[in-house]
């Protein structure tokens, strides 16, 4: 069966289509837009990505703003549902791709990316995977805002959170396991290369 639309009534639906990006935040918007560094390594040897500079302030409010846009939304198991669902990795895996990161699925994948940061709040920055875990398995993931806190998918909660990872005794500072930078300390174009 064939139908038919008025051609005015076509028009109006091309132009109710949403655009990518048109639901952020201004300051995702920002952090799209700022894309500066040449990365090499993340995935291929061979496919290149550009991603911005750690230190650029409008980097490090778009990360936090973005990760803390999700708090509130629910934990599901596998979901990557912006603004209604997520999963601890998919929720790294949605942040990072603002900025132009690709990372694989899983925590314990998303854990052996970047360069190895050292196990203290004060060596941590803003954009810092914090990962935990038991033994040596890597089961959980979160994002550091800063300030001795990360936004992560709680299975306890059932949802987006922020956390303090440097209250003792809590489950967090237990099973921490450590942490990965992703994000360039250089604005040094064609120099750096992350394994």
């Amino acid at each position: 069966m064939l139908v038919l639309v008025p051609e005015g009534e076509a028009q109006r639906s091309e132009r109710s289509r949403k655009k990518p990006f048109e639901g952020f935040s201004e300051s995702a918007q920002r952090l799209k837009d700022s894309v500066a560094v040449r990365i090499v390594g993340m995935g291929t040897p061979s496919s290149p990505f550009t991603i911005p500079a750690w230190d650029e302030p409008e980097t490090r409010d778009s990360i936090v703003n973005m990760a803390r846009s999700q708090i509130g939304a629910r934990y599901i198991l596998g979901a990557q549902k912006p603004g209604k669902a997520f999963d601890c990795s998919g929720l790294v895996r949605f942040v990072m791709a603002a900025l132009r990161i690709e990372l694989p699925r899983t925590a314990d994948e998303q854990a052996q990316r970047g360069t190895v940061v050292a196990k203290n709040v004060e060596a941590l920055r803003v954009g810092d995977l914090l990962t935990f875990g038991r033994g040596k398995r890597v089961t959980h993931i979160g994002i550091y805002v800063g300030e001795g806190r990360f936004v992560h998918a709680s299975v306890t909660a059932r949802k987006v959170v922020e956390s303090r990872i440097d209250k003792p005794g809590n489950w967090y500072s237990r099973h921490w396991m450590g942490a990965r930078r992703l994000l360039a300390a250089t604005i040094a174009p064609d120099s750096l290369i992350i394994q």
